[in-house]
């Protein structure tokens, strides 16, 4: 199968998901949004998308499912990456709406160099963030996710939520 299918079916994946309300997680309003950002190990400019079912913002105890698919470029590869996070809100800064998480999943890599050759690897992505509300539904989501495995080793990522 080539890359390109690959990558068409994956984002039609994601946007399903998103626009399904039948979800186990799906409490609250879905949201999805756009990703843009930079990995380390390997050195890649990285974009994709990312939803989020659950209520945003509920106790620690309860978590939200947040998949996401990157596309990153650069170090001489092509990465497609799937994330499955398990996201929990550990804080919310008074008066402001700003919400500190964390998340957990696993990820899936799939590696293609510029001179041939491809891979498939599976890690494990632990990360830190927080969630800037907008008006509206809105939001913002800066975050710092840690690769373990053959996964890039860091990520800075930035998202725009609807």
């Amino acid at each position: 199968m080539s890359t390109q299918r690959i990558i068409t079916t994956l984002f039609a994946l994601l946007a399903v998901l998103t626009l399904s309300s039948s979800s186990a997680f799906a409490k609250g309003k879905p949201a999805f949004g756009a990703r843009v950002g930079l990995s380390s190990s390997p050195d890649q400019f990285v974009f994709g998308v990312q939803s989020s079912f659950g209520k945003a913002g509920g106790a620690a105890g309860t978590a939200d499912f947040v998949p996401s698919v990157d596309l990153g470029f650069g170090d001489n590869f092509t990465s497609l990456l799937i994330n499955g996070d398990l996201r929990w809100y550990l804080m919310r800064l008074p008066e402001t709406g700003i919400k500190f998480y964390g998340a957990a999943g696993p990820t899936v890599a799939y590696y293609s160099a510029k001179g041939g050759g491809t891979a498939t690897e599976i890690g494990l992505s632990l990360t830190a963030g927080a969630r800037i509300p907008m008006k509206g539904y809105r939001s913002y989501n800066v975050e710092v996710r840690f690769g373990f495995g053959d996964i890039p080793d860091l990520k800075v990522i930035l998202a725009l939520m609807f």
